[in-house]
């Protein structure tokens, strides 16, 4: 206790301590009371407030190694660090914090408060230390076991915390677990340790995704860290394909033509190995394009030894296949969200992710690659044994029709091969697993919108391929119904001047219900050489030719009904009960005063016609919801049988 046996309160300490001057009685007074309370729960926050105020330029070693104490006094669970770490960073990066002493106070320290103390904003002294005692604690780079996922060494475990000083950011990226060790253990079977090594280099994928997501702003200097060693090619495919809408733009672009020109060495290898397929000796091909090969790199030589050379593993046949192998993986993995960006999205479901990168620029990538995918299918071959059958055989595919800014009569052939060549596949999956049925439900899709895309006579505006809608001969009002009104005006502006088209597309306005607006439907109309002859039969034909439910009538209605003009004939044409029931939209829960006004001169003032009209067997649903309007007047009105509902074929 002090001289008066009391301890003042600590709050208004705090503020004395907080307006003191270097050397003065006040902060002298704090600092006793301070060096006193020892022990007591507030006294951390004492002692940051004079390291803060008075005494941080000069301060007695008894204060410093006070608030190291007291900063390390309770567990060092993540929670507490958090809250105790100021202090510690404030004491153990003081001027007067002697050297050696500092690196024994970090050696308590653990990883997640390592990572706390080295934060960007701290001092040299003290992030030049916590580096040190990174080193310390890992002397080496270890290499990966999955169960570092859980059990995280401390490089792994700095990242956690925030932005890193540079120093401390480089030697946790050094120390980084490296590649798993792919070394077989005596009596581990070829097919246990294939297994096994594809598990631990998965994982290792996962930590290098994790620390890629807790260090957003660092992603530049990631790569530049692992260039040249075995992480590098991990930190790019995670970047360009894992998680590219948290990637600064210009680094995106950066990863993705650098992905794009390793292109050229596939093309290479297709070419050399085609050419030995087809009867050249291996030293022929290779003096034909001794100059290509000359320029390649180690990663591209590797790759042209799998399938030439004294020991290859698969062969100049498949090495033939390197440009389209390298497409599709591409397609498929390391470009699959930049060529559709609205499949970067949550797990399990939600809006998809906010992008740095703008929609423009994401667009220019992909018709890059599409322009690279263009090459690759024309070195594309089928195969005698079998047909290509996966998804991504087909998705590459479908990226390049997408993005390409024209598609030529020649691309369109040969795609065209490739449509054959999938058709050729089961129509079923090859087994019950989930991924296979995944896998035949999306070769299917990928399949349908590949073709509509090449079946269509004219050429396309690229932004409506990837809502292709194929031959107007063969598409139905079904499909037309399910874009969007934009994609729908363009497909009519293509094939203007296509009657049968114009009204497949007026029949689709119903379908789409509330998501197509009446000028819509008006705008379709009047594409047609005779639009009012068009509304007539449509309405006269409207359950074969449309079909469906009460939804569809009751939209079709309003359309009609919505019309500036009315013909008589085609609102006698429409169904009874609809009708009676849908005013337009300006006439909810009312009956449309065109159609109150026809009723009434029809029946006049004939009180058995209006009885039987209310007799009538008109309905809501089933056969007799078909009934035409006029028809069932034109019964109640002259006594007649009451007619039969029209057939839907």
């Amino acid at each position: 206790m002090s001289a008066s046996g009391n301890w003042l309160p600590v709050e208004f300490l705090i503020a004395v301590a907080a307006g003191a001057e270097p050397g003065s009685a006040a902060a002298l007074m704090v600092a006793e009371q301070a060096r006193e309370r020892s022990g007591d729960r507030q006294t951390g926050e004492l002692l940051e407030a004079l390291l803060r105020g008075p005494f941080r330029e000069s301060a007695p070693d008894w204060m410093l190694t006070a608030a190291v104490a007291e900063s390390m006094r309770v567990d060092d669970s993540e929670y507490r660090a958090q809250t105790t770490v100021e202090l510690a960073a404030l004491a153990l990066g003081h001027p007067d914090f002697d050297g050696e002493l500092l690196a024994e106070g970090l050696r308590d320290c653990s990883a997640y408060r390592l990572g706390m103390l080295g934060a960007a904003d701290r001092p040299p002294a003290l992030t030049v230390a916590v580096a040190a005692e990174l080193h310390r604690q890992v002397p080496q780079r270890l290499p990966f076991t999955s169960a570092m996922l859980k059990d995280r060494t401390p490089a792994q475990e700095v990242f956690r915390t925030g932005r890193l000083d540079d120093r401390v950011f480089d030697a946790a990226v050094a120390l980084l677990p490296g590649a798993p060790d792919r070394s077989r253990p005596e009596g581990e079977s070829r097919e246990e340790w294939s297994e096994r090594i594809r598990a631990e280099y998965r994982a290792w994928e996962s930590m290098w995704r994790t620390v890629l997501e807790q260090q957003l702003d660092r992603h530049d200097r990631f790569v530049r860290a692992v260039d040249g060693t075995e992480a590098d090619s991990v930190v790019r495919r995670q970047l360009l394909g894992g998680l590219p809408w948290m990637v600064e733009p210009g680094l995106l672009r950066r990863l993705a033509l650098d992905d794009l020109a390793s292109f050229d060495s596939a093309v290479l290898t297709a070419r050399i190995c085609g050419m030995v397929a087809e009867g050249a000796s291996e030293d022929e091909a290779r003096d034909r394009f001794s100059v290509e090969l000359a320029a390649l790199d180690g990663p591209a030589r590797k790759e042209l030894s799998l399938y030439l050379g004294d020991d290859p593993v698969l062969g100049a046949e498949f090495g033939r296949e390197a440009a389209v192998l390298w497409t599709q993986s591409a397609a498929d993995e390391r470009w699959r969200l930049i060529l559709d960006p609205t499949e970067a999205k949550p797990r399990y479901s939600g809006d998809p992710h906010p992008w740095r990168t703008p929609p423009d620029e994401l667009a220019e990538l992909a018709r890059r690659f599409a322009l690279v995918a263009e090459q690759a299918l024309h070195t594309w071959e089928p195969k005698e044994l079998y047909s290509i059958s996966r998804a991504a055989d087909l998705r590459w595919v479908h990226a390049m029709l997408v993005h390409l800014p024209e598609v030529t009569a020649e691309t369109r052939a040969a795609v065209q091969r490739i449509v054959r060549d999938a058709r050729r596949s089961s129509n079923r999956p090859r087994s019950y697993r989930p991924q296979d049925y995944e896998n035949h439900e999306q070769f299917t899709k990928l399949l349908a919108d590949i073709t509509r895309i090449i079946t269509d006579p004219l050429p396309q505006p690229a932004a409506t391929r990837r809502a292709a809608l194929g031959d107007p001969a063969e598409v139905t009002p079904r499909q037309l119904s399910a874009v969007e009104p934009a994609v729908l005006t363009a497909y009519l502006d293509q094939h203007a001047g296509n009657d049968q088209l114009v009204e497949k597309a007026l029949l689709s306005c119903a379908q789409r219900g509330s998501y197509g607006s009446e000028p819509v439907f008006v705008d379709v109309l009047a594409r047609h050489s005779d639009p009012q002859r068009a509304l007539r039969t449509l309405t006269h034909d409207l359950r074969r030719r449309l079909g469906g439910g009460p939804n569809d009538r009751e939209s079709w209605t309003r359309h009609v009904l919505a019309l500036p003009d009315h013909d008589q004939e085609t609102v006698l044409a429409l169904p009874a009960w609809t009708t009676l029931t849908v005013g337009g939209p300006r006439y909810r829960g009312s009956v449309h005063p065109a159609v109150l006004a026809l009723i009434t001169t029809t029946l006049g003032d004939d009180p058995l016609a209006w009885q039987r009209f209310a007799d009538s067997p008109i309905s809501h649903a089933g056969h007799t919801a078909w009934l035409r309007l006029g028809e069932v007047l034109d019964a109640a009105k002259h006594g007649t049988p009451w007619p039969k509902p029209p057939t839907s074929r």
